[in-house]
C-alpha cells in the first residue's frame, strides 16, 4: 500500500481523529476508507448479475385485478 501525505485544517483533523476513535479504528485506516468508498462510487463490477441472477426460477407477475370503474366527468 502506498502513503500519500496532504495538509488539513485543524478542524478536520479533529473531526476525522473523533471519528476514526468513535468508530475504533486507526485514523490512516479511516481516512484510507473514506477515499475508497469516493473513489469506488456506483454498484461492484458484476453487482447486477450476481444478484438479477440469484434467483432460481422466473420472477412471475402477481395476478392482477380488473380496472376499476369510475363515474364519468
Amino acid at each position: 500500500m502506498s502513503q500519500i501525505h496532504c495538509y488539513l485544517p485543524v478542524e478536520i483533523e479533529t473531526e476525522l481523529r473523533a471519528r476514526a476513535k468513535a468508530r475504533k479504528l486507526p485514523l490512516s485506516r479511516y481516512i484510507a476508507e473514506i477515499l475508497k468508498n469516493e473513489v469506488r462510487k456506483g454498484w461492484p463490477d458484476g453487482w447486477s448479475d450476481r444478484v438479477y441472477g440469484g434467483w432460481k426460477d422466473p420472477i412471475e407477475r402477481a395476478p392482477q385485478g380488473g380496472y376499476e370503474k369510475r363515474r364519468p366527468l
